[in-house]
């Protein structure tokens, strides 16, 4: 090796070298050392000793994980097709020639660019029970008023609500872009043969951008399956009478991890969790040889 090729090689290794360091410490590292932890004990003072699968199965007993893992699903299941689903429709009406499409897109987006605290406080006005704006209006019009957040029959249902509001904008962006990018000879071909709106929407539209509805459906998954900051910022876990209505795996990792202290029990709900997201993530790439088509 010539000395200019080394010396070519040094600067390469001094430039990826911060971005290397950075996923040690900050995403390889913890990695291991949350595997490591979930089969120890704690002994006090921040001091472990193997325990083998003590937490493993601590984890199957465990009635709030369960309930956890219950509202996780159930969130999952509601949040990421419905957001999907609206965000198409929507994203489908806005790529049309219609007046003020760009104003429209700029209000669809600002959920992204809004501080998460503060999209959870306007949320929480709006579902508060004594003088919220959705019972304001529900009273106005000779309905029976709730507590929406606190109320077990309604409260997850209100945090669904939420998360596929705060999502919409960015599922929309991509979807518009998708949209535009189908040929036009397709919509021409279709109505040539009669066909309407809804026909070409769902027979032309949607099969070709599928690829982008697949990245939408994959990360949707990855992000409800770890869903905790709503719970979080909307919940008292101490006087909240709908914990257990709302509860995600990921928040009762939180309260294992940095209420309780017992960070060893919560690394192994970690595990499960991350279990979880590969489980759902390869059964939607094995699904995605039949729904999804590539140019």
């Amino acid at each position: 090796m010539n000395k200019r090729k080394y010396k070519n090689y040094l600067w390469g290794y001094f430039f990826v070298a911060p971005t290397i360091i950075g996923l040690l410490i900050l995403n390889i590292y913890p990695i291991f050392k949350t595997l490591l932890l979930s089969f120890s004990a704690s002994t006090g003072f921040e001091e472990y000793v193997f325990s083998g699968l003590n937490n493993f199965t601590r984890v199957l007993k465990d009635r709030e994980v369960w309930i956890g893992l219950r509202n996780t699903l159930i969130f999952s299941a509601v949040s990421v097709p419905g957001g999907i689903f609206i965000s198409l429709l929507l994203a489908w009406l806005m790529s049309k020639e219609i007046r003020g499409r760009s104003v429209y897109r700029v209000i669809y987006f600002t959920p992204m660019v809004a501080a998460p605290a503060a999209v959870t406080m306007v949320w929480a006005w709006l579902y508060n029970s004594e003088f919220g704006f959705l019972n304001y209006v529900i009273k106005s019009l000779g309905g029976a008023t709730h507590s929406w957040l606190h109320d077990p029959k309604y409260a997850l249902m209100s945090v669904i609500i939420i998360a596929i509001w705060g999502g919409l904008g960015q599922q929309i962006i991509i979807l518009i872009v998708a949209i535009t990018n189908v040929p036009r000879v397709y919509y021409e071909a279709a109505e040539i043969d009669g066909a309407g709106g809804f026909v070409k929407l769902f027979k032309i539209t949607v099969p070709l951008i599928s690829p982008s509805v697949f990245f939408l459906t994959i990360t949707g998954f990855i992000g409800s399956l770890t869903q905790f900051d709503l719970i979080y910022m909307l919940y008292n876990a101490n006087t909240s009478k709908a914990m257990d209505s709302v509860r995600t795996i990921m928040y009762q990792y939180y309260r294992q991890a940095f209420v309780v202290q017992d960070k060893p029990y919560a690394s192994a709900i970690s595990i499960v969790a991350l279990c979880l997201i590969l489980i759902f993530t390869g059964l939607q790439f094995v699904a995605q040889k039949k729904i999804v088509h590539y140019e």
